[in-house]
């Protein structure tokens, strides 16, 4: 986990190895910070020589305690000048290391295919984006610098103990043992506990999410109370690692100071013995105490970190996991943009299998020329939106290919054929904020202007004349003040924005009145001119504007002609006049099977 986490240092090693320059003149100031006071104890006080490098220091008693006592505040001005610069240093690095990993971590989910989404909870998803990167940024940022300072502090301080007497040393360090045991044995249980709450968060998240952006079919069919059960009972299991967790976190601080102070009292028995025998001086004992009771400053903060860092560890483990997940639709090294697009679509024997094993598209194989508009129909789950999501790339054919004026879509990059398909879904997401801003989102960088120019070219410029403040009319969360009729005009006007060879419309009229049915009718009349247009539709109205009607069931072509053909084939079950082997002669254009499905079918 730390080597998957490491590229985000290397920005910052610059900031990280000063801070720990700073965190070591720091740990060195607390190191030197008990001196002045045992040469005070031992040389003011006492009667004891001052040892040879100090003997520049007066020889009165009271000259010698003004000394040492700057000595002391001095000290501190150091301690505390350089805390300063190893604290900040430390935390803006791991600051700017957390912002690293939340953006790159948000671009990865984005960049997922749709079976990831469809198979994830966007609650888990966004608790991983908001808790989890938190969590981290609590090691970061508080954990980090405070570890840093302490084990050096601690490290220097053993080392100077075992230079004054190691025989106490060793007998301060005689718990160690139990003591390494006790943390070892806290901390995993605790991050056991840590890693199953955040878990269930994530669970919990997903609930909220999923009944805030239902809530009209909660409402609806009274279902508060079931949700906010379901909510609570996720809530609960994580209440109930946390409370576990919280419970050993303060087990384990009187533990470790339990600990300490059986280590002190031992000391204290036998250095006590030795300067009433005249071994140890009475600064040395305090020294050495100072040491021994500064290592509980650094030994309580590590032992408090616990709590924080599991919790930073579990939620790097998720954060891990998930930038480790790679499904994103594959881009050959070879892909590449078309040079002249003109929007023929073939579909040379494809087949579509879902993650889950359903198949969704069994062996379709057709041709649509540029231009030509053409309505898919069938009956729910037949597999007509299947068809239209291959076409962007959502998914990739389990067998079989699709291909845009001859070439296989997997050749293309992927941005490449996206600006040249606009995709527009039974229910058109729209973002909060004005009108046209929803519009431009179809390209990048447009003005207010390219907004209205695409829309008088999908037809609905009146349309969105009529609203409240017209373009600059605010859109709620999720369209939720506009009418389905005005949102699908939007999302017209938004395929329209980047002049596409192939549009894909996905029940465009579904749930409108008759009003709203006409005028998208005769919006889709004036944005497929030229275009190669898929529309998916129950509607007769829509389906009798195609220039041919492709009929599917249970994942296959049964049909291609008029639209009364299609709809008896597809949705009457009797075999249409023109049949699966049939060719259309519409107005300047040709549609039947590709000529392989056609040799298949012996034509």
């Amino acid at each position: 986990m730390i080597r998957r986490f490491a590229p985000y240092l290397r920005p910052v090693r610059g900031a990280l190895t000063a801070g720990l320059a700073a965190g070591i003149v720091q740990a060195a100031m607390q190191w030197l910070e008990p001196w002045p006071l045992k040469l005070i104890f031992d040389s003011v006080i006492g009667t004891h020589p001052l040892p040879g490098f100090l003997a520049f220091l007066p020889g009165r008693p009271v000259d010698r305690l003004t000394v040492l006592a700057l000595a002391m505040l001095a000290i501190a001005a150091w301690l505390g000048i350089f805390r300063y610069v190893a604290d900040r240093l430390v935390a803006q690095a791991g600051q700017r290391v957390v912002f690293a990993i939340r953006s790159d971590l948000f671009r990865h989910i984005e960049g997922q295919s749709l079976s990831f989404h469809e198979r994830r909870l966007t609650g888990d998803l966004l608790s991983r984006l908001g808790g989890d990167v938190q969590s981290v940024q609590g090691v970061m940022v508080n954990a980090i610098p405070v570890l840093v300072n302490n084990v050096l502090a601690l490290a220097g301080m053993l080392v100077i103990m075992f230079w004054i007497d190691w025989r106490y040393t060793l007998v301060a360090m005689s718990l160690s043992p139990v003591l390494y045991l006790a943390v070892r044995g806290f901390l995993g249980r605790i991050k056991s506990q840590q890693r199953r709450a955040r878990r269930w968060e994530g669970m919990a998240t997903g609930v909220a999410q999923e009944v805030l952006t239902s809530i009209t079919a909660v409402q609806a069919f009274g279902r508060e109370d079931d949700e906010a059960e379901r909510y609570g009972r996720a809530s609960a299991q994580s209440l109930e690692a946390s409370q576990e967790a919280v419970a050993m976190q303060a087990a384990f601080t009187p533990t470790v100071t339990f600990l300490m102070t059986a280590a002190t009292v031992l000391v204290v028995w036998f250095g006590v013995e030795s300067v009433l025998t005249g071994q140890l001086t009475p600064g040395d004992l305090l020294v050495f105490m100072a040491y021994l009771r500064g290592m509980y400053s650094p030994v309580r903060q590590l032992a408090k970190l616990g709590n924080v860092v599991t919790r930073g560890l579990a939620a790097a483990e998720r954060l891990a996991e998930t930038l480790a997940t790679d499904e994103r639709i594959p881009e050959r090294p070879s892909a590449r943009r078309l040079a002249r697009p003109l929007g023929a679509l073939s579909f040379r024997g494809v087949s579509l299998e879902y993650p889950n094993g359903m198949l969704a598209l069994d062996e379709v194989s057709l041709d649509i020329p540029a231009g030509a508009r053409v309505a898919i129909v069938g009956a729910t789950g037949s597999g007509k939106s299947s068809m239209l999501q291959l076409v962007p790339r959502f998914y990739d054919p389990s067998e079989g290919s699709v291909e845009l004026d001859g070439v296989d879509l997997r050749d293309l990059t992927i941005a490449g054929l996206r600006e040249l398909v606009a995709y527009v879904p039974q229910e058109p997401y729209l973002f909060q904020g004005p009108v046209w801003e929803n519009i431009t989102y179809g390209g990048h960088g447009l003005s207010r202007e390219a907004a209205v120019v695409a829309a008088r070219a999908a037809g609905v410029h009146e349309v969105l004349t009529r609203l409240s403040d017209g373009y600059d009319t605010i859109v709620s969360e999720r369209g939720a003040s506009l009418s389905g009729g005005q949102r699908q005009c939007i999302a017209l006007a938004r395929a329209m924005v980047r002049d596409p060879r192939v549009i894909l419309l996905d029940e465009p009229t579904t749930g409108l009145d008759e009003q709203a049915q006409q005028w998208l009718l005769d919006a889709l009349e004036r944005v497929s001119g030229g275009r190669t247009t898929l529309v998916v539709s129950h509607e007769r109205r829509v389906v009798e504007r195609a220039d041919v009607v492709v009929a599917i069931a249970s994942g296959r072509v049964v049909s291609t002609g008029t639209a009364a053909a299609a709809f008896e084939r597809a949705f009457g079950g009797g075999a249409s006049a023109d049949g699966p082997g049939a060719v259309l002669v519409a107005p300047g254009r040709v549609f039947g099977p590709s000529p392989a499905r056609a040799d298949a079918m012996g034509a």
